[in-house]
């Protein structure tokens, strides 16, 4: 096996390994390499960093930090959506925007740097929103939203991933809405160290993520 502890070590990324990976992605990464798995939870920065210092096997990230000892395969395209426990319109606009009440990351997090370049596309800014408060982490984001007063005139939203709440969507415990004239996407990355490309057991785990990807659009 590849560690000497026989434990293969995946990195992911906070809403990679807290909404994508649980369940049946993880137990098929084991079954495949018939051994055990460890999925590590860190921010892009440390997993490119882990990668390189052998730390990890394979990581998943968000934000691709570019170093030329790594390989980089994009994976999935995710898309980032408002949120709310109010029906929202299904075509936002920037003045509607400016009357609801904002749960956002904390700012120096990069996605709250996305969204901010996002809303620079828009004209607008943080700072245009009705109220807004700083959480750190996209599970707390959610249940931020999913504890607020439903209000139709101002109501409380985030931005995350649309992976990361499907099943709230499908029970209509949470309700989407997005720009139709801008897309808020962006492209995540398998990583790895090119000097492991032609490991069997990385080359299996790599090409079941890339078809992996498929059942997760």
């Amino acid at each position: 096996m590849i560690l000497s502890n026989d434990t293969f070590q995946l990195a992911a990324s906070y809403t990679i390994g807290s909404y994508l990976l649980p369940g049946d992605p993880i137990e098929n990464i084991s079954q495949i390499i018939n051994s055990k798995i460890k999925v590590n939870i860190s921010t892009c920065e440390e997993i490119v960093e882990g990668i390189k210092n052998k730390d990890y096997d394979v990581g998943l990230i968000e934000t691709p930090f570019f170093d030329s000892e790594l390989i980089y395969k994009p994976w999935i395209e995710n898309e980032m959506v408002f949120c709310s426990k109010t029906e929202l319109p299904a075509d936002l606009n920037t003045d509607l925007l400016k009357n609801y009440q904002l749960i956002c990351r904390e700012e120096s997090s990069l996605t709250r740097e996305l969204i901010g370049d996002f809303f620079k596309e828009l004209g607008i800014s943080h700072k245009d929103f009705k109220s807004i408060q700083e959480i750190n982490n996209s599970t707390a984001l959610i249940q931020g939203v999913k504890w607020s007063k439903v209000s139709q005139e101002n109501p409380t939203l985030t931005v995350v991933s649309k992976l990361a709440i499907e099943d709230e969507v499908t029970r209509q415990e949470l309700f989407i809405s997005r720009f139709k004239t801008h897309a808020m996407n962006h492209q995540y990355y398998i990583v790895y160290l090119k000097e492991k490309s032609t490991d069997l057991v990385i080359k299996n785990i790599v090409n079941y993520l890339i078809n992996l990807q498929k059942d997760l659009k």
